[in-house]
């Protein structure tokens, strides 16, 4: 979609690449733009969304303002959202951000969502039909794996490239595990075709953790299980004031069953949600050094700093090479210096310097090699970031540079988050990382203990109903969630449950359930 419809539409469209095409960077942006006007105003928009439980930006971009009277609505619908106290002070400044249309000056300035390519590529395909045939022409097969976390505008533009020709499309899944949002507002996501072949046999799975994990599965599917493991699953039975004992019995767990022994051993700890929540145990609260795998180089003023927050043993020099020219095209654009009517990219930069001035080139590349030296050794570039610009436009403003690399996001690996999310066990040698359910899909694990987490009401509770053998209606996306936690582990799958909630408690007669249903109950 990038690659061949979205970034030439934009091209074709304002006559420059995009900068970035990232959801998160672009609402990051978006909301720290809605943060530069008067913190209250902020405040109050933040107050109102959490109310919602939404974001700032999609209750502020659903306010509809009504001129005549000074107020805004949610929605356009219900009563007045401010009061006369409030009026003037919030309705004006409400309505000055409204009037700047963030959304559009985002994508102009080059950054984009998944959304906005997804609607650039449809564009491209219906201004240029031509381009259907370009692509038959091109591509015989279509292979779409994880297709049940396909979205419905993303199958429409496979449709409208491929239906009613010679292209063979091929989409593998399991739609148990579709645990992504899709971009679209309510996605039907992925019909199977009636003729479908259905995989039954399962390398991975035990036979006692297949028959679990068909409990949670929201759509009947059979699956053959490995029968050369017969560990049973469990689940750990705790009380509030026992949560730092449940690691430490999974550990133990491990020892054993000698599975630190098994070659290539992986062990997960897992959780639905990463964040920390005042109303419930979410994973920090298991393991309180858990951080959450958050970018944080726009923290940072100069690039030395910036890629401290980075393991470098995943940068390599050509990272390094891009990271310096993307801060110097982006320079260029901040200053509305073109390559004729388009912004310059790597190529077209040194392209241009070579064959207008040899010797700016000679020295442009040899800065290049310095400044790449002096980021792999962790010195301080800003003199020699200077001096590169200033080979490129003579009349050098420091104050944009600054301001280019304060605000020029890295994406590499955390270091602090890969070290602080990893567990290490003595004696024996071995660990164990934690990690959010989605991080995880698509991994195998030799063992796996799933904690139950808190959002809304806490996870694995609402779904015992179902461990029991019951059947259990809604909550498809906990379950889903929860599908693709139990299926991960080969030999040990750990769940980890409250034994008392607000509003009730584990039984003995529940646990006498779980235990002939195929679960060790093991209470702390």
């Amino acid at each position: 979609v990038d690659k061949f419809l979205a970034i030439p539409m934009y091209i074709n469209l304002l006559g420059y690449k995009p900068e970035r095409i990232d959801t998160n960077l672009f609402y990051e942006k978006y909301e720290n733009i809605l943060k530069s006007y008067h913190e209250s105003v902020y405040g109050w928009l933040s107050s109102r969304a959490s109310e919602r439980q939404i974001s700032v930006i999609k209750f502020f971009e659903n306010l509809t303002l009504d001129d005549a009277k000074s107020v805004f609505k949610y929605n356009n619908q219900g009563k007045a959202l401010l009061t006369e106290k409030n009026k003037s002070r919030f309705f004006k400044t409400i309505k000055t951000i409204k009037d700047r249309d963030i959304e559009k000056e985002l994508r102009f300035s080059g950054f984009l969502t998944y959304r906005h390519c997804y609607g650039l590529a449809l564009k491209c395909i219906h201004d240029y039909p031509n381009i259907i045939d370009v692509f038959r022409k091109r591509f015989k097969y279509v292979f779409i794996d994880e297709a049940q976390d396909t979205d419905d505008i993303q199958f429409r533009i496979i449709q409208e490239l491929f239906e009613e020709c010679q292209v063979v499309i091929q989409k593998i899944g399991d739609n148990n595990q579709a645990i992504f949002n899709f971009t679209g507002q309510k996605a039907k996501g992925w019909k199977i075709k009636e003729d479908n072949i259905e995989i039954k046999n399962t390398k991975r799975l035990s036979i006692p953790i297949a028959e679990q994990v068909l409990k949670i599965a929201c759509l009947p599917q059979v699956l053959c299980g490995n029968d050369s493991i017969e560990i049973k699953p469990i689940i750990f039975l705790f009380e509030d004031n026992q949560i730092e004992q449940v690691i430490r019995r999974f550990t133990n767990l491990i020892v054993e069953h000698d599975l630190h022994l098994v070659q290539n051993s992986i062990f997960k700890i897992v959780g639905g949600v990463g964040k920390k929540n005042e109303n419930g145990h979410t994973l920090p609260s298991y393991y309180p050094d858990y951080k959450k795998d958050e970018n944080n180089s726009l923290d940072f003023d100069n690039l030395t700093e910036k890629l401290n927050q980075f393991d470098n043993t995943n940068i390599k020099p050509k990272d390094y090479r891009n990271i310096i020219l993307g801060v110097v095209k982006e320079y260029l654009k901040r200053k509305k210096m073109k390559n004729g009517e388009k912004y310059f990219t790597n190529s077209t930069l040194l392209k241009h310097l070579k064959e207008n001035n040899e010797n700016s080139y000679n020295v442009f590349k040899l800065g290049l090699l310095e400044i790449t030296t002096k980021l792999i050794l962790k010195q301080c570039v800003k003199v020699q970031m200077e001096n590169l610009v200033t080979i490129v436009d003579i009349d050098f403003d420091s104050l944009i540079l600054e301001s280019v690399i304060k605000n020029y996001k890295l994406e590499f690996d955390s270091k602090e988050n890969n070290k602080s999310n990893i567990l290490k066990n003595e004696n024996p040698q071995f660990k164990i990382e934690i990690s959010t359910i989605h991080k995880v899909k698509g991994e195998t694990h030799t063992a796996t203990l799933v904690l139950e987490t808190f959002n809304r009401a806490y996870d694995l509770f609402q779904l015992l109903e179902l461990l029991k053998g019951k059947n259990k209606s809604g909550l498809e996306a906990k379950k889903k969630l929860i599908y693709v936690a139990m299926s991960r582990a080969t030999h040990l799958l750990c769940l980890a449950i409250h034994k008392s909630q607000k509003k009730s408690t584990i039984t003995s007669d529940d646990i006498e359930i779980l235990e002939a249903n195929g679960f060790r109950i093991i209470e702390l």
